[in-house]
């Protein structure tokens, strides 16, 4: 499992995330929206699903700037996970490469990321 460094889990409520000036309904979860693939996206920030033991993730695409949403489920160990990357201790603004795909009802699902430094994925 990839962890970054910093221990401090960055993911906000709702509502705090709405009191500093973050929009989730400007971010779309729908296939039309959401590119199958692999490509490079800014994590703006993340909010803790109301519906599933998840975090939902937005994120803005690099190159044409659509706003995203991915969740990231989590796992046995209690992290939670895309992939092999625990995202909720990752700073707002980490550059990410993310790989969708879709699920079995043909929505996108997050099946991986990886932290970019320096215009390279990170080793994990």
């Amino acid at each position: 499992m990839n962890t970054p460094a910093n221990k401090e889990r960055t993911v906000l409520g709702f509502k705090p995330a709405l009191d500093a000036g973050y929009e989730p309904r400007n971010y779309s979860w729908l296939p039309d929206v959401v590119a199958v693939g692999n490509y490079e996206a800014t994590l703006d920030f993340m909010i803790w699903s109301k519906k599933h033991v998840a975090v939902d993730c937005y994120l803005t695409v690099v190159g044409d700037g659509k706003q995203i949403r991915l969740t990231a489920y989590r796992n046995k160990a209690e992290d939670y996970m895309a992939g092999e990357l625990a995202v909720t201790y990752l700073p707002f603004g980490t550059r990410l490469i993310v790989t969708v795909a879709l699920n079995g009802a043909g929505y996108p699902k997050w099946t991986n990321a990886a932290v970019i430094d320096d215009g390279e994925p990170a080793a994990g």
